[in-house]
């Protein structure tokens, strides 16, 4: 006798066998009761600014990055000089600095959006509607970033850097320390020898390769991409840093300015002027050629790149009963606004709503329909929704 399967009468809409363990009820387990937070922590999260708060996300959040990547480079750099094998290469320096990005966004995104570098933050301001107030405090959280991070990776390198410093002074080679193969290239970045005459073909190594992560950043945090999902964009946007990396580190880039000149500054804070003025050209090229590339051209993806008008995406979120992903990533002031917060809600907010709670009740309104015609269809009584 055949074995009698209901599952293969499913109402429209249900999920099989296998799946659908996953959505069965589990058991749910208390934890033990937990104190009361002090009362001087209570008092400081609710009396801190949030700019504050946002900016110390931006800060560690480049941090982890620069450190990250730094690192590497200290670790490939100090056991090459010493002849000792194993200890990294080029393909480990890009995927920590693909890692360290991934770290950052996840600890900065959700507090200040993660913008991680003053071209991106640049650019939400001119084309996204980010404040102008917290811009400045962003750039500059960025690059204290970088700074610090440059100084830590120096501490704790500091005997092998200053050995190799001491050697190169020793035999007359100071003026090495300030080139790809001294301990100053760690924390600062120069042109190879055979670029320093001629910075044209840097210019346009370094110009291309921002356009590429230009695309690549705006268009994982379009909300209209239904390809991307939350939770993989900072491994993607990892991976595209490592990827330039890897083809392109050996023609020299910079791809931030945090990075660039913050750590140029911790250079120059040890081994002095010469990390800004034996390359001049150079120095300026690197921290300025992110600008144009990131945001000039490319910042308005919207427009540039998706086949959509201006906010269409996120109407079609709210349509999909969705987030706007796009402006979380750009600052919780729209959140805020969401939330009908007085301080900061704006007329272009408020019509968003109204066109979102609009397009939201067109399409409940529509699956009702839809659904009480498919009730009718097998006789079922539309109550038992």
């Amino acid at each position: 006798m055949e074995t009698t399967r209901p599952h293969l009468d499913r109402a429209h809409g249900d999920v099989e066998q296998g799946v659908a363990d996953v959505l069965t009820d589990r058991v749910v387990r208390h934890a033990a009761p937990h104190a009361a937070p002090p009362n001087w922590l209570i008092r400081w999260e609710t009396w801190r600014p949030m700019y504050l708060t946002e900016c110390v996300a931006e800060m560690i959040g480049v941090f982890f990055y620069v450190y990250s990547g730094i690192g590497a480079s200290a670790s490939f750099y100090v056991t090459s000089a010493a002849k000792v094998a194993g200890f990294g290469s080029l393909l480990t320096i890009g995927a920590s600095y693909g890692a360290g990005i991934v770290f950052a966004i996840i600890i900065a995104a959700p507090v200040s959006g993660g913008h991680l570098s003053p071209s991106f933050t640049l650019c939400f301001w001119m084309f996204k509607g980010f404040p102008g107030r917290k811009a400045w405090r962003y750039v500059l959280a960025q690059i204290l970033g970088g700074f610090f991070a440059a100084l830590a990776v120096y501490g704790q390198y500091k005997q092998p850097f200053d050995e190799i410093h001491a050697s190169l002074v020793a035999a007359g080679e100071g003026a090495v320390n300030f080139s790809t193969n001294g301990p100053a290239s760690v924390l600062a970045l120069f042109p190879q020898v055979t670029q320093a005459g001629d910075l044209r073909y840097v210019f346009l190594n370094e110009f291309i390769c921002n356009v590429f992560l230009a695309i690549l950043v705006f268009c994982v945090i379009d909300g209209s991409n239904f390809l991307i999902a939350p939770a993989i964009s900072p491994v993607i946007i990892g991976a595209g840093y490592a990827v330039i990396i890897w083809g392109f580190a050996s023609q020299s880039i910079a791809l931030n300015i945090a990075r660039d000149v913050g750590g140029r500054m911790a250079c120059g804070v040890i081994y002095g002027r010469g990390c800004f003025t034996t390359y001049p050209g150079y120095t300026a090229l690197a921290a300025l050629t992110t600008l144009p590339a990131s945001t000039l051209f490319l910042g308005d993806t919207d427009r540039v790149l998706v086949n959509l008008p201006p906010g269409v995406d996120r109407e079609a979120l709210g349509l999909q009963g969705g987030e706007p992903l796009t402006m979380r990533s750009l600052t919780r002031e729209r959140i805020n606004a969401e939330k009908g917060s007085p301080d900061v809600a704006s007329n272009e907010s408020q019509s968003f709503m109204r066109r979102r709670n609009s397009f939201s009740k067109s399409a409940t309104a529509h699956k009702e329909c839809e659904y009480e015609s498919d009730s009718r269809s097998r006789g079922t009584p539309t109550e038992s929704r």
